[in-house]
Formats: structure tokens, sequence, C-alpha cells
């Protein structure tokens, strides 16, 4: 039985808890400066400890509601950093004030509360998670009112100078589009097979055995083979996101969407099968570790977003996040694809956006 309903208007229940912890610790702290001018009979520092310890539980409640919230939106490029700054402040917050109330209660088990510079410092502990509470709500408003269900004029702002550049750069004989800033789309068309020789390099196999055509759809198609074929991009990147139009149809092996690529042994990647597993995973000096594995479709074209963020790291899957990781963040590197198997690979576009 559902405990809250959740309104037409809410994509998840986030929206709804999310003002309680902040309107309780602003609450709770307002309690404790009044408590140095009021006599202890009318409010005293136990009563200022439980406020606290029911800001650290709704804080919790709603950090956790908010990692569930994380993966049922799908946003822009141009939010993928905010979203991940959102989340790295809420969890500073949540670990300050659970440390905070456990402080607390300790100073309460040991009496210290009865010296009046107990209190001074209890308070002056405290401040700096009014400064956490403003970064995280900073970054959540930016996401929700500039990027997702707000007025999205953030969005609207920054499209406009990427749609211009992709213009400028239309007219040239090629599907490998440039823009300015270092970002890419590729469109294939009958130039793909040209622009992957010239935009990429080998790091398993050659693209021989690839044996690259462009079908009557202009679509890129590409031979599997047991032997694992890999190539990447010439230049590197920090924190991207890559779109994948890909179909998988016709492949009976597994495809890896990299990124983050140091060499062949070093590399972070999200990886699909011709069984419907996704895997996102690291690849460290050969060894592999997977941070989350889901489930889709794997049938028909696929629309397959990646994204390495910093610490973060998401897949999505027509438009529905089905992995979310987190490790170290690592240097730039380049992005690129793994393929192995048999059968062949169709892909339709791709496209990298730098996340600033």
């Amino acid at each position: 039985m559902e405990l809250l309903i959740i309104p037409d208007w809410a994509p998840n229940i986030h929206p709804l808890l999310v003002h309680f912890p902040i309107a309780l610790i602003v609450v709770a702290v307002l309690a404790n400066l009044v408590t140095f001018f009021i006599p202890e009979k009318w409010w005293d520092e136990t009563k200022n400890t439980i406020l606290y310890v029911a800001s650290a539980l709704f804080t919790a409640i709603t950090y956790y509601s908010g990692t569930v919230a994380a993966d049922t939106v799908f946003l822009p490029a141009e939010a993928q950093s905010v979203l991940s700054e959102h989340a790295d402040w809420a969890e500073y917050l949540l670990w300050f004030f659970i440390l905070y109330a456990l402080l607390r209660i300790a100073f309460h088990w040991f009496d210290l509360f009865e010296k009046k510079s107990f209190k001074i410092i209890a308070f002056i502990t405290v401040l700096p998670g009014l400064f956490m509470i403003y970064e995280t709500a900073e970054y959540g408003g930016k996401m929700v009112f500039g990027y997702g269900a707000g007025t999205g004029q953030l969005l609207q702002q920054e499209e406009e100078p990427a749609s211009s550049a992709s213009t400028d750069s239309a007219s040239a004989a090629t599907s490998f589009i440039i823009k300015e800033n270092g970002d890419w789309t590729w469109d294939i068309n009958s130039h793909s097979v040209s622009d992957l020789l010239t935009n990429f390099r080998w790091l398993e196999s050659s693209v021989q055995e690839l044996k690259p055509t462009i079908t009557s759809t202009e679509a890129l198609r590409l031979e599997a083979l047991e032997q694992s074929n890999l190539f990447v991009t010439h230049n590197s990147y920090q924190n991207v996101q890559v779109d994948y139009f890909l179909n998988l149809d016709n492949l009976d092996g597994e495809i890896e969407l990299i990124h983050h690529l140091q060499d062949a042994d070093n590399y972070d990647f999200v990886s699909l099968n011709s069984e419907g597993i996704i895997r996102q995973g690291r690849i460290q000096n050969g060894s592999t570790t997977i941070f989350d594995e889901s489930t889709f479709e794997a049938e028909r074209e696929l629309f397959v977003r990646v994204v390495g963020d910093g610490t973060h790291y998401r897949g999505y899957v027509n438009r529905d996040m089905k992995v979310h990781g987190h490790g170290n963040a690592l240097q730039s590197g380049a992005a690129g694809i793994k393929l192995k198997g048999s059968g062949s690979l169709l892909i339709s576009e791709m496209e990298l956006t730098q996340i600033n």
C-alpha cells in the first residue's frame, strides 16, 4: 500500500520532501541562537539537540529520495554537472548533520552543556551546515528551474551558441562536425567511412576487420568478430556526455562504450550485450570492476547516453537511467567503442558533449 500519493506534476517524491530538512535545520539553528538570550526553563540545549537529531533524520530520508530521483530524470548535458554538484553537496550536508547530532549527544552524555563555553562551541560548529544547505539548494534550484521542470531558461540560453556553431560547420563535406569548443556530432551519411578513418585511431585490431559500410538507411555497419576491435578519438576529454543511436538486432556479442581511456588496459565503460544486460565499470591495469548492472530491451534502434562527470557515472537507454555508479575521478582520456562477438552493429549517430 502506498503511504504517499505523488501528484501528476511531481516526477518523484523528492520535490515533496526537500523543503522539510531545510526548514527544520534553519529552525534548529535559530532556536539554538535564541537559547543564549532566554531562560533555560523556556528552552534548553536538550530541545535543541532533539531538533538537530530530527534534522539529521529528515536529511537522510531526503538524501535517499534524491538518489532515487536522480535515476528517474533525464537531463541535458548542461545539467549533468549541476546534478553531480547537487548530489555531492547533499552528501556533505548529510554527513555533517549526522556527525553534528552525534557530537551534541556526546556533549549531553558528558554533561558538557553545563559550561557556557561548550554551548558556544556547539553553536559555532553548526554554522558551516548553513553554507552546505545554501550550496545544495543552489544547485538543486538551478537544476530544476534552469534545466528541468521549471522555466528552462538556462537551457534555452546555452543552446543558442551550440546551434549556431553547428550551423556554421554544416557546409563542410563531412558527417563529422567539430564545434569550436571541441564538442562534436557525427550524423552518419555517405562520407562516414572516411570520417571513421580520419577521426578515430585503433588500439586493438583494425578498421579493415570492421568492414565498415553505409546502409541504404544511412547507418554505419560494423562487422563484429570474436577478436575485440577497439577504436577511440584522437583527442582526450575530462568530463563528457556521449550519445549514441545504435541497433544491436544483428549483433551476437557485446559493445563497450568507452570514455576516459588512458590505454587499452585503463578506461571506464558502459557495456551492452545482445542478451539485454547493461553494465557500468572500469578497466584498471587490465582488471575489471563493475560499478552497476541492469537490463534493457535490446530491440530496434536504441538511444544510449553515457556520462562520466567527476566521480559520477551514468548510463541511459532510451532516456531511462539504467546504471549509476561512483568511483574516483580519472584523468582526461579518449572516447570510443570496443566491439566483440559476431554479426554486425549499426550506428546512425554519435555526439560528444563536454561537461563543464
